[in-house]
């Protein structure tokens, strides 16, 4: 039995004094990277209440319960103004799990290997970006594990998240748009593809793909279907140089032809209705110093979705949907109790006609992911909210394993929604087991960068 030495308020006291020095400092009982280092388990840093749902609540709440509008204000102050409202006011339900102590199910067992061989490496040069000491690239793992400020925190997402923590990622994903009576208006069959140039662990050669060290990394967007989409293609290579926009292209079909995508369509939906814009896909979504006045202003525990969403068991992984007007608007989602997380506010400096007032992004202390993030109209009201759902997959008996992926890795990508709370309109995607065309997922694949990485690549697909 763990005494509880910790008195009420202890913690939140404690989170309080962090935020107003205005840095971040992971860990309450002792450094949470240390232990990481260690043996991989963050349990030893946080008192009971932060590693407990049922804890928390003094028993009110506990793992296996279902929150609902009867109960969603017991923990008001774990989720984000737009999960409150869908579960408060839109019927939406959220599953809530034991909280994952063990951080090697968090992460890629390689990136995770890199952090700790890595650790202090890295630091911020005098242009911003990410450097080693010795003033080369980023050479791989997170290179800010011990984040105290804003910009640590979102240089190592920008850097990391970027082919979802992989080398290389090819997922095989479908897309369900719904209208605000909860209809589904369109349905979209796509592989994503990210393929990283820089700071790789697994493919070879590490660190560096020779010759593109001034780019982070490439990501490719194919279209199967329906049939007027099959064969669209884009392509953006990503400059290191944080400061850079991407350089995007565009293949159509139709015309046979490449055409440069303009930067502004950064905030723009991409297919006939979703709910999302470009930049809305990641901690930033865009480079790091396209976006300003950086702050901490949020610390303490939180709910996401960071395990627990494997979907491989389900009949062609189609997850179970709940709530809204139909009862079939959300994803069944299951949640855990984060013990400590950062919100990192930013605000759109390099966009003169940007429609967002502000970004605010949370992130997991003990993993640098961030799960989840809401996005500010011009009045200051939420209008795009983003969340991610992970989970450590294991094979067993029964389950629709994906193809030619080992029994057990870490999922850096399951399923999403994007919700826009001013339509009411609601994007799902999810990794399916394969997409019409054939194609399958993939992680830490070389061949990806020849099939969908260039040019010519997507120029070839879409014929």
């Amino acid at each position: 039995m763990r005494v509880i030495k910790y008195g009420d308020g202890w913690t939140r006291r404690h989170f309080m004094r962090q935020l107003a020095k205005g840095v971040a400092a992971a860990g309450l009982l002792t450094p949470l990277f240390d232990l990481i280092g260690r043996n991989g388990d963050c349990a030893a840093a946080y008192p009971p209440e932060l590693l407990s749902i049922e804890a928390y609540t003094k028993g009110k709440l506990k793992a296996g319960d279902v929150l609902n509008a009867d109960n969603v204000d017991l923990v008001k102050d774990l989720l984000d103004e737009v999960a409150y409202w869908q579960v408060k006011h839109d019927q939406r339900t959220i599953d809530l799990i034991e909280t994952q102590t063990d951080v090697t199910k968090l992460l890629p067992t390689a990136y995770l290997e890199a952090t700790v061989r890595n650790k202090g490496v890295h630091q911020i040069g005098p242009d911003g970006n990410v450097w080693t000491k010795d003033g080369k690239p980023w050479i791989g793992g997170n290179p800010f594990p011990e984040a105290k400020t804003a910009v640590e925190l979102l240089l190592q997402n920008a850097l990391t998240s970027s082919t979802l923590y992989y080398d290389s990622v090819g997922y095989a994903s479908k897309e369900w748009e719904t209208n605000p009576d909860d209809n589904v208006d369109y349905v979209y069959e796509y592989i994503f593809v990210g393929y990283r140039t820089v700071g790789r662990t697994t493919l070879e050669p590490h660190p560096y793909l020779p010759g593109h060290e001034t780019q982070l990394r490439i990501n490719s967007q194919l279209f199967t279907a329906p049939e007027d989409m099959r064969g669209s293609s884009s392509l953006e290579i990503w400059a290191y140089d944080q400061h850079k926009l991407p350089t995007a292209h565009a293949f159509s079909p139709q015309t046979k032809r490449i055409r440069s995508v303009p930067d502004d369509a950064r905030f723009e939906t991409a297919m006939a209705g979703a709910a999302w814009f470009a930049s809305d896909s990641a901690g930033a979504g865009d480079p790091v110093y396209t976006w300003g006045d950086f702050k901490i202003v949020g610390h303490g525990p939180f709910l996401a979705a960071t395990h627990g969403n494997c979907h491989f068991g389900y009949p062609n992984w189609e997850v179970p949907l709940v709530g809204g007007k139909s009862g079939k608007k959300y994803f069944r989602t299951f949640m855990e109790l984060v013990p400590e997380g950062y919100v990192v506010e930013m605000k759109p400096v390099g966009y003169p006609n940007c429609p967002y007032s502000r970004k605010l992004s949370w992130f997991d202390a003990r993993t640098g992911v961030a799960p989840l993030i809401v996005m500010y109209d011009q009045e200051g009201k939420p209008f795009h909210q983003s969340e991610w759902f992970y989970d450590y997959a294991i094979k067993k008996p029964g389950m629709q394993w994906p193809e030619g992926m080992p029994d057990s890795f870490w999922a850096s990508y399951l399923n999403m929604h994007m919700y826009d709370m001013k339509s009411g309109r609601m994007s799902r995607m999810g990794i399916v087991p394969r997409i019409t065309g054939g194609y399958l997922n993939s992680i830490d694949d070389p061949k990806l960068y020849y099939e969908f990485c260039t040019l010519n690549a997507i120029r070839r697909l879409g014929r």
